[in-house]
């Protein structure tokens, strides 16, 4: 598409063309803007695009977005930018900078919490400016982003194709280095639909020369040219840097010029007067966007009395700008990096402390005359004064203030902020060295219950173990106790292992010190809990001493874990009315406690016992308990855990869309390790049976980034959705592996292990046609498959109760187990056992049932024509469901194979008559048969083909109908089907 074409009529509210970025100066790039140039028209005709154009700093990144979205006139462009903040986070920084230039009416409201309520709000309020007319929003510099921010982006990309939104982000390609906070969010958003990459390289020799007779006027001194592009490499932001002031005719940068970015800077700089050379070192060294009274403390350290002379010699030279909010902000990051770095330690040192003691000053007064400055500004201005102090090198007082900024956190409610700062004071703290500053364990131990809070699991553990560390057996079996059980609760929750049953037994015996402790009852409940995961006959027993405990204890928490373990005990012995009771019970003790670990296992243990995932009885169960978790506050993970959870269900009981909705729900904020894991396995699953293969794979290449095990996790169904994947493909032998692996791993089998037998002898029935296809010998194969199905006579069954749902569920995929070993050695029963899978599977399994329909269809029209009708009715019955799933590989398979047998998948118009009236009209059912392809406005050939006769059959037929009828022709004929 030409860029040109994008130019439309302005818009008419909130930014038009003229509001955005001029193209002057601008070259080049013409691949590249054509590429931003079809996200734009994508979006414009309401499937969202997004782009991250990534490069080097200075190579025009946000040059580039700005020049496409001038050039998309229709657009409401709305730019925000991120900054490098250090020692805090502004919570959606730039998304309040890119609503900032709408009038107030029409900006959306946005929280000083971040939270999902934030995420929510925003992306409706997104969702309201798309319906209105296509929306560009750039976030520049995302690589300093908080994480709110990232989240809220999460949720808009989790729902970008269905909406008139670009969203254009843009990031420094050296500043994500491996280990830094956006690789995970990248990882992430690159598998989503909608997302692409634009890798922005430097300028070529040509592009620099038009880059600098923009900037200089006229065309420049071939010389000065190459001297330019030898010195940046094509580096746009260098280019300008370096040919500020100078005039085209000269021939050379002149001896002494910088060869890197920081000498690149401080030549510009050296180009303004006394006054404004200090003004800009020293806001470097205030590293914040400066206004009002900051701004005024910035020019005091520096010495200026002129501030508006020296703040219009910073902006005409390029190295400053205005933010849009009344500061001033270098107009590259780097620029401030540079001329920091350009000061001595010392009188770095110097200024920090200074800044530390204006801001101590500020608060002091603040507090002495009651001016009613915010909560906000308050742990802000204490967070700077932590953050200059550290810089200073005054590390008692840095320590001093952070914990005064976390202990502010704590009061406003700002958990994540929290965190942050104990976390912060910990690594100074370390650096004090022991005895410089009391005690860390009461910091570790309000690191944990700041972490346990905001649902950050990783902090959490990392403050577990180092209070475990620091605990005496002997001195305080109980709190020890506690926290090896907690600790393997984050193991679970964060990916590293399963519930280890050494690790509980040895709960139970610290906490025997005190049998009648809610401890104790803790521990044995958790021990039945890790044992029913490898099947442990004394599982019946621990349960039973566990309640036993915990009811004698009256701890709510004990009392919520006792009660989950019995439950799952209930469902594995059978007891499922038990096992409902149980669960509830476990739920309301898990609320009163405020446990949502114990909440969810209680929860998803609750819903067991009354059907399995693929019950709408199950989903909604599950569904109700995710809303009173959320009512409760939970954080995110734990409410992604629930909601990947029941998205697994309605994936499996074919609510496809249902299922899209709790995954955007999981992935719309930092899920954790577990849900992630669980919902890239579910996404994963869908993508395959829907034919993107591309996202599958990357979904499922997610999953075993985040979690090292897979068969021993039992929990997660990566066995079996790595079948499918690999299946769907195109990869049968790697896909048999892979489904013979969860076959074989010891103990307890995996999630979904009754649909790895059927996944491995579909491979093995795949490979066997690809040997006969290619004139090859598939007996390797068959003799794999008779190896197998000796071993494995029929499909896996889970452990636990049997529901009539899950006995019909195993009765389809086991016929679906030897239909495909039947497809492999083409034995002759093989549409029997096709057309039993699909008859036990229609209303549980959607998918597998449509895909049995298509085997059985398969295997009757390749045994010739007796079964044909019947063939017909399997071909349409699946192609139907197959296109309700969007499933659009096994749609495919049925238009071929309806093209090769000349068969009509599109089922006959409803009109015909009812069987009493066809048999008082004297309609044969041959008759009724023909008469309904006429309805559908088939022609007699067409007929013929879907009937195999000949078309003279067919005219006879319709000669009769009429005859019985009375009516004069087919138009008639079909009238008259249609009012009887």
């Amino acid at each position: 598409m030409e860029v040109s074409a994008l130019r439309a009529r302005e818009h008419t509210e909130g930014v038009t063309l003229a509001d955005t970025p001029s193209s002057e100066g601008f070259v080049g790039r013409a691949d590249e803007l054509d590429e931003l140039a079809s996200a734009l028209a994508s979006a414009r005709a309401g499937r969202g695009r997004a782009v991250l154009v990534i490069g080097e700093a200075g190579v025009g990144k946000t040059r580039l977005a700005q020049q496409a979205c001038a050039l998309a006139g229709d657009f409401l462009v709305l730019t925000g930018a991120c900054l490098p903040l250090s020692s805090m986070s502004v919570p959606l920084l730039p998304l309040r900078s890119a609503v900032g230039v709408l009038p107030e009416e029409q900006r959306p409201a946005m929280r000083r919490a971040a939270d999902a309520e934030s995420a929510e709000d925003f992306d409706q309020w997104l969702e309201d400016r798309c319906a209105r007319g296509p929306v560009a929003l750039v976030v520049d510099d995302l690589q300093w982003s908080d994480p709110a921010t990232l989240d809220v982006l999460m949720w808009v990309l989790a729902g970008l194709t269905t909406r008139s939104l670009a969203l254009v982000v843009t990031v420094r390609r050296e500043e994500v280095s491996p280990g830094h906070p956006l690789q995970r969010w990248l990882a992430d958003v690159r598998r989503l639909p909608g997302f692409v990459e634009l890798p922005l390289g430097p300028l070529d020799l040509e592009e620099t020369r038009a880059q600098l007779t923009s900037v200089l006027g006229d065309v420049p001194h071939d010389a000065l040219t190459r001297d330019v592009y030898s010195r940046t490499g094509g580096n746009s932001y260098l280019n300008r840097l370096l040919v500020q002031g100078l005039s085209p005719t000269e021939t050379a940068l002149g001896p002494g010029l910088p060869e890197d970015l920081a000498a690149a800077v401080l030549r510009a700089w050296h180009q303004l007067d006394s006054p404004a050379r200090d003004l800009a070192q020293v806001l470097a060294v205030y590293g914040r966007v400066a206004g009002g009274s900051a701004l005024d403390r910035v020019a005091g350290l520096a010495h200026v009395t002129d501030l508006r002379s020296a703040l219009r010699h910073c902006l005409a030279a390029n190295l400053l700008e205005a933010d849009g909010r009344g500061g001033y902000w270098f107009h590259h990051p780097l620029q401030a990096q540079a001329l920091a770095g350009s000061l001595g330690g010392l009188d770095r040192a110097h200024l920090h402390a200074a800044f530390a003691a204006a801001l101590e000053d500020d608060l002091a007064t603040a507090a002495a005359r009651d001016t009613g400055e915010s909560a906000e500004w308050t742990l802000e201005a204490v967070s700077l004064v932590a953050d200059h102090h550290d810089r200073a090198g005054h590390a008692h007082q840095a320590y001093d203030a952070g914990l005064r900024a976390a202990d502010l956190a704590r009061e406003i409610g700002a958990t994540s902020t929290q965190v942050r700062l104990l976390a912060r004071a910990l690594e100074l703290r370390r650096q004090l060295g022991p005895g410089g500053a009391g005690p860390t364990t009461a910091l570790w131990e309000r690191l944990r219950l700041a972490a346990e809070a905001v649902g950050d699991f990783e902090e959490e553990l990392r403050a577990v173990e180092a209070l475990l560390g620091g605990l005496d057996e002997r001195r305080d079996p109980l709190r020890l106790a506690e926290l090896v059980i907690r600790r393997q609760h984050l193991r679970f929750l964060t990916g590293r292992g399963f519930l280890d049953p050494a690790e509980m037994r040895r709960a139970v015996r610290l906490t025997r010190c005190d049998a009648e402790s809610w401890q104790h009852a803790f521990a044995l409940a958790e021990l039945t809990h890790a044992t029913l995961w490898q099947d442990d006959p004394a599982s019946h027993d621990l349960g039973a001493a566990a309640l036993a405990s915990a009811r004698a204890s009256a701890n709510p928490r004990a009392l919520a874990h006792a009660l989950a373990a019995n439950a799952m005990l209930a469902v594995h012995e059978g007891r499922s009315a038990e096992g409902v009771r149980l669960g509830r019970e476990a739920v309301e003790a898990a609320a009163t406690a405020r446990d949502g670990f114990a909440f969810v296992h209680a929860a998803l243990w609750e819903a067991n016992s009354v059907d399995g995932p693929i019950s709408p009885a199950w989903r909604t169960m599950v569904g109700r308990r995710w809303a009173e978790l959320a009512e409760l506050g939970a954080p995110h993970p734990l409410l992604a855990w629930l909601a990947s959870n029941e998205a697994f269900g309605h994936l499996h009981a074919g609510d496809l869309e249902a299922c899209a909705r709790r995954l955007r729900v999981a992935l719309g904020s930092t899920p954790g390790t577990l849900a992630d894991v669980q919902t890239r396995l579910t996404a994963a699953w869908m993508a395959a049976i829907q034919g993107r293969i591309h996202e599958a794979e990357g979904h499922l290449a997610r999953a075993d980034e985040l979690f090292a095990e897979t068969s021993n996790f039992l929990a997660f169904d990566f066995d079996a959705v790595r079948a499918m994947v690999l299946l769907s493909g195109g990869h049968p032998r790697e896909a048999l592996d892979a489904a013979m692996k969860g076959t074989t791993t010891p103990g307890t089998p995996p999630t979904l292990c009754e649909w790895l037998l059927p996944l491995a002898a579909r491979a093995l029935a795949d490979l066997a046609q690809q040997e006969r296809d290619t004139g090859g010998d598939p007996t390797r194969w068959l003799a794999e498959l008779d190896v197998i199905t000796a071993r494995f006579p029929d499909t896996i069954r889970d452990v636990g109760g049997a529901t009539d749902l899950y006995e019909h569920q195993l009765t389809g995929l086991g016929a679906m187990y030897h239909a495909e070993a039947s497809r492999a050695r083409r034995a002759g029963d093989a549409h029997l056992l096709w057309a039993r899978a699909a008859t036990a599977l229609r209303e549980i399994l959607p998918w597998e049932a449509s895909y049995s329909s298509w085997r059985q269809a398969e295997a009757l029209l390749a045994s010739g024509h007796a079964g044909r009708d019947e063939a017909v009715g399997a071909m349409r019955r699946s192609y139907a469901m197959a296109r309700r799933l969007g499933a659009q590989p096994l749609v495919d398979e049925l238009d071929a194979l309806a093209r090769a047998t000349h068969v009509q998948l599109a089922e006959p118009a409803t009109g015909v008559p009812a069987p009493a009236t066809a048999r008082k009209a004297g309609l044969t059912t041959r008759e009724t048969e023909i008469l309904g392809h006429i309805v559908a406005g088939r022609t007699y050939g067409e007929i013929a083909k879907a009937l195999v006769v000949s078309e003279k059959t067919v005219s006879s037929h319709v000669s009769h109908l009429l005859s019985k009828t009375g009516c004069a022709n087919r138009v008639d004929l079909a009238r008259w089907a249609t009012r009887t």
